[in-house]
């Protein structure tokens, strides 16, 4: 027997003529963007059960009320929408209906990342973007079509002002497919790293300057083994969990290290970019200054914020409450800093860590309890835990008595 899962509807796609990439992502009259991450949802595991349904219907609801207590401009899906290997030929695709239904009710634009387990077994990652782009709000592109060796998911958006100035993005949003699943090369293709490199350069040479960029990749990248291994993760330094050994881009071909080095000595190389967000490891959602050379090819020279995602689906393993990271960046302090926390389903934050220029040396103390923090009261009455982590024990003493009056 298949089981439908739980609510689910089948919708007509809407014909390529009718769907849209040219969505215009701008930045908020406030001067703020903000970006919401999930990753490993890992929908269609169990389907010919009870179960399946069951847990893809969860998901859906963490991915909903995750949206409902942020605010939002832009969803990315860093990878492992689907688990390749629980699904069926005929029907593998249709999946992406369930996982994109919650963010297109809220009438959002979403970009993806293919994982390892979107090109798996039964699914394919081509036939994946083909169903993705007969969304009107899916971003995701191939900007790499002719090239099957470099995966799907390659490509780049650019963030504008609110202002309607279209001559010059305030950011640019990098996209990689890190590969594996089908592909036994578990890594960012070189092809890709080329592309990469020359595409920067030109956007450089066209805005005769720097644009400050985010990177998207599913599959940590070597250095953050590196890290782990020494100096380790300190909680108070890196705070979040550190569950499990990271798998690093390589580490499934062969066990072995090196083969992101160019896609490592690109990122490292580029002016501007202000940090890396991965997924993959379920137990894992630390972010790490990465500085230390990994080989003598990488060297991040004045230090790159690396990060991981929160785990989001009931799908695979993990133990972890469920919930997606947040990435907020104010046109003001752009070249600065990027504020990021966790958001879990119940609408608690454990996590709120500013990357700049001193992350990896400032300590952050959280408090033990959760704090329930809808972003309108965050910005009202913690805006310095979002900005200054020296003042974050302060921050903290304010929440408290905020929500003792409330009381």
């Amino acid at each position: 027997m298949n089981f439908r899962p739980l609510g689910w509807k089948h919708r007509q796609p809407l014909t390529l003529s009718q769907s849209s990439n040219n969505h215009k992502l701008r930045f908020l009259e406030d001067g703020t963007f903000q970006i919401t991450v999930f990753s490993d949802l890992h929908f269609a595991e169990d389907e010919d059960s009870v179960k399946g349904p069951a847990q893809d219907a969860r998901t859906a609801d963490v991915v909903r009320k995750v949206l409902e207590y942020e605010s939002s401009q832009l969803v990315v899906l860093n990878g492992d929408l689907i688990s390749g290997y629980g699904t069926r030929a005929d029907n593998a695709t249709l999946y992406l209906d369930q996982v994109v239904a919650p963010i297109d009710e809220a009438g959002l634009p979403w970009a993806s990342t293919y994982g390892n387990h979107d090109n798996q077994d039964y699914l394919r990652s081509p036939d994946l973007l083909r169903r993705e782009q007969t969304y009107k709000n899916s971003l995701t592109q191939n900007m790499l079509p002719d090239n099957s060796q470099a995966g799907v998911s390659n490509y780049f958006l650019q963030v504008y002002s609110a202002s309607g100035n279209e001559d010059v993005p305030e950011v640019i949003l990098w996209f990689f497919d890190s590969r594996g699943g089908r592909e036994s090369h578990d890594w960012v293709d070189d092809s890709v790293v080329d592309w990469f490199k020359d595409a920067s350069a030109s956007l450089t040479q066209q805005y005769q300057r720097t644009i400050p960029s985010l990177a998207f990749f599913h599959i940590p990248i070597s250095a953050t083994y590196a890290f782990q291994a020494d100096p380790g993760v300190d909680p108070s330094r890196e705070p979040g969990i550190d569950g499990e050994k990271v798998w690093w881009q390589g580490r499934g071909f062969d066990d072995k290290t090196g083969h992101d080095v160019s896609f490592m000595t690109a990122l490292s190389s580029t002016d501007g970019l202000l940090a890396t967000f991965s997924g993959h490891d379920h137990d894992n959602d630390w972010c790490f200054k990465w500085k230390r050379p990994t080989t003598k090819e990488a060297v991040a020279k004045d230090g790159v914020n690396v990060c991981y995602g929160r785990h989001t689906g009931y799908g695979s393993y993990g133990n972890l409450a469920r919930g997606g990271r947040q990435i907020l960046l104010r046109q003001d302090t752009l070249t600065k800093e990027v504020v990021t926390w966790i958001r879990l389903e119940d609408g608690l934050v454990p996590e709120n860590v500013t990357l700049n220029a001193t992350y990896g040396q400032d300590e952050y103390h959280p408090f033990q309890q959760h704090i329930e923090l809808k972003r309108s009261e965050f910005e009202s009455v913690g805006n310095s835990l979002q900005v200054v982590p020296q003042l974050y024990s302060a921050a903290l003493l304010l929440l408290i008595f905020h929500f003792l009056v409330k009381l």
